[in-house]
């Protein structure tokens, strides 16, 4: 029971009472009310419970640095701990689960908490995330366009007069790819085209992946040629749990142009 309690105390989510039997939730986590008793694509993880236990609830989620809530229920007799990430759906009836959000997502409003890098993850994963590229278009003679690296694509701006845009040489499947930091599922991508030399948008793979090597989770694909500043709001075609998208010229030698790019959660 101490090195229990000595493990709660190191992620600062439970205490104990000095009678040392029981303990209880510490101000880290907040109880929001009922939840729908159907599992959905925010819940990660699923644990049952051998006894009802909040601490040990509260515990799974403390050791896992994606989780920032918690649903503890009573499910055909069998006490279950589902942990998630992102934002839940309250119930407007009584269901057998109650969700406990960790407080810390209060400072998050555009999003949510991601433990695992102590930053708040806006509801665009994309935003200010790493990007990696097959090559960085830098030919001077266009250097007052900005057309550059990938931070391009995901610093949430698109301009109007066609400058700040990610840009590769004219490679053999040029691709780009962008770190979201942690593992998510991934429901939706949106990317927007350059507004000149906008036919050079096509035959693009999305997918995702969890190791920035292996992408084998197929999102969408766009046949293209892309037309002026074209917006694609890419719904995935299967659910995909990872940490990397890339975006990739499956069809030779081109130049990919992204102007920006979001990523976002079926978990909202």
């Amino acid at each position: 029971m101490k090195i229990l309690a000595e493990i709660l105390h190191l992620y600062g989510f439970i205490i104990m009472h000095s009678s040392g039997q029981s303990l209880t939730l510490s101000s880290n986590f907040i109880k929001q009310g009922h939840i729908s008793d159907t599992t959905d694509l925010c819940v990660f993880a699923v644990n049952t419970l051998e006894i009802k236990s909040l601490r040990e609830c509260a515990l799974y989620c403390g050791m896992n640095f994606l989780c920032n809530a918690f649903d503890f229920c009573l499910l055909g007799g069998v006490f279950s701990c589902r942990l998630r990430y992102g934002r839940a759906k309250l119930s407007n009836t009584t269901t057998q689960c109650e969700l406990y959000e960790i407080t810390t997502n209060k400072d998050c409003p555009d999003g949510f908490f991601l433990r695992s890098q102590g930053i708040c993850k806006n509801n665009n994963l994309a935003l200010h995330s790493p990007t990696t590229m097959s090559s960085v278009f830098a030919d001077p003679v266009y250097a007052f366009q900005r057309l550059g690296n990938g931070s391009l694509a995901v610093n949430g701006e698109v301009r109007p007069d066609d400058t700040e845009c990610a840009v590769t040489n004219e490679d053999l499947y040029p691709f780009l790819t962008i770190d979201l930091l942690d593992r998510f599922h991934v429901g939706r991508v949106v990317f927007t085209n350059r507004k000149t030399s906008e036919l050079r948008l096509h035959d693009l793979n999305v997918t995702v992946g969890t190791d920035g090597t292996n992408f084998g989770c197929f999102c969408g694909f766009f046949k293209g040629p892309g037309t002026s500043h074209q917006v694609v709001n890419m719904t995935c075609q299967e659910t995909c749990r990872g940490r990397y998208v890339r975006l990739q010229i499956v069809s030779g030698r081109e130049f990919l142009q992204l102007c920006e790019v979001e990523v976002y959660s079926k978990c909202k």
